[in-house]
């Protein structure tokens, strides 16, 4: 009887690492997220941070955990919430007794030691704990660590969070606060003599310098994603709508198996191109101008950024074919001169000398690019030199607005010991290798 309970227990650990390992666990292992923990017990010291997790969207749309909960546990179950004692060194994860449908087998999780062990937690309890557990911590007179800012969900950065949140906040007919902070004002108001802090500053610490195992879901994710450009560059000719090209990236994007987009396509043909963040991508396009995609894929929570520019008609005019090559020689020399100890106003020089060689200083502004990683505008100081493993996204760009011109290009780039490295190659930047991919047949052409 003893015998036939071991095979069976051991049959259900082995089935459920299969199921890990197909899914949610392809790059990282429990201990990868076990020590991410483990450094920032020590960073709260005798604090306990009290984190939760994202709920299930409103939407029909695939839930997605919020960026730091994924970070620190590698749990993909909506309305679960992670504690962090410093002062007792132990972790516990509380999971909610109902889950929708909707949620993926190998997410879900039950209280039990078994799954205490294969997630590397000290306890796994239900959420009705929840109330007791923090009663328990406020007594004891410890800080309480609270995330403060927004939770980043499917296709979510923190920037245009804070603006939502702010606008919807400022708003005399709507004044809504945010989630983060309701749940703040309920700990001060149940448990008053509480010491609170913002546990952000720590975990964007933490979050900016990528380790090996995230550079390599980075690596792959920029390679997928050049492979989408490229099949756009294929199909692209007039007389056809600029979410045609963002088709043939889904395809590739979908066929690779990837979570899904980073944000939003951004197909700009023409003086559209002028609009940053354009992404209707409902207009015909017409011989003479370029079309701009920006767009790439989310892979195991992690994404890249990816601009390419071309012309429609397979050739760049002269004029732009001159803005066209100030901005790649920028993009060139900006990724030559990132190392450590480099600082953004470093790179900025390096991009306006480039255009004033050009003779288009004028067309300089000074933007370099953003930090990349969970997110596609990622968390990270922009007044400190760069390390080795933070990611960065080049973007030098130029534009006429009377001609109506805009042209962008952007890679993702990790600061390597010596040097960087550039996570987005694959997709051309030399005009020639640009005009050869355009003349290839694309997805679902004949």
């Amino acid at each position: 009887m003893k015998l036939l309970k071991l095979i069976f227990c051991c049959t259900l650990l082995l089935l459920a690492e299969n199921s890990f390992s197909q899914t949610m666990w392809k790059y990282f292992k429990p201990e990868d997220f076990e020590a991410r923990r483990n450094k920032l017990m020590e960073k709260i010291g005798d604090g306990v941070l009290i984190l939760q997790g994202a709920e299930l969207p409103e939407a029909y749309v695939k839930f997605r955990q919020d960026n730091n909960f994924y970070y620190l546990t590698g749990v993909e179950i909506p309305d679960a919430v992670l504690i962090i004692d410093g002062r007792r060194k132990e972790t516990v994860l509380l999971v909610p007794d109902n889950i929708s449908n909707d949620i993926k087998t190998e997410a879900l999780i039950k209280p039990s030691e078994e799954a205490a062990s294969i997630y590397k937690f000290s306890k796994i309890f239900s959420k009705t704990n929840l109330t007791s557990l923090l009663s328990w911590r406020s007594e004891s007179g410890q800080t309480i660590f609270l995330q403060a800012t927004p939770q980043e969900t499917t296709e979510m950065s923190r920037d245009r969070c804070m603006m939502t949140r702010a606008n919807r906040l400022n708003d005399p007919w709507d004044g809504r606060i945010s989630k983060e902070v309701n749940f703040y004002n309920k700990i001060k108001e149940r448990f008053p003599a509480t010491v609170i802090k913002d546990i952000t500053p720590i975990l964007d610490e933490m979050r900016w310098v990528k380790d090996k195992k995230e550079i390599a879901v980075l690596r792959e994710c920029g390679r997928i994603g050049c492979l989408g450009i490229n099949e756009a560059m294929k199909v692209t000719r007039a007389g056809i709508y600029e979410y045609q090209t963002v088709a043939a990236c889904n395809f590739i994007y979908e066929d690779m198996g990837t979570a899904g987009p980073a944000y939003f396509a951004i197909a700009a043909s023409g003086e559209r191109g002028l609009i940053w963040h354009y992404n209707a991508n409902n207009h015909i396009m017409e011989a003479g101008t370029v079309l701009l995609i920006d767009y790439a894929p989310e892979v195991n929570y992690y994404v890249t950024d990816i601009t390419r520019t071309w012309p429609v008609q397979g050739e760049f005019s002269v004029e732009q074919l001159k803005f066209y090559n100030c901005v790649r020689e920028a993009r060139d020399e900006i990724i030559k001169a990132m190392k450590p100890g480099v600082t953004i106003n470093d790179l900025r020089k390096v991009g306006e000398e480039v255009y004033k060689r050009n003779g288009l200083g004028k067309y300089w502004f000074g933007y370099v690019g953003h930090f990349v990683g969970m997110a596609v505008h990622d968390v990270g100081p922009y007044d400190k030199p760069f390390v080795e493993g933070v990611v960065f996204n080049v973007e030098p760009i130029l534009e006429d607005k009377e001609k109506k011109i805009h042209i962008r290009l952007e890679d993702t780039i990790v600061i390597t010991s010596t040097g960087a490295e550039n996570l987005t190659p694959q997709s051309p930047v030399e005009p020639a290798e640009i005009y050869k991919l355009i003349k290839e047949k694309g997805v679902g052409e004949k």
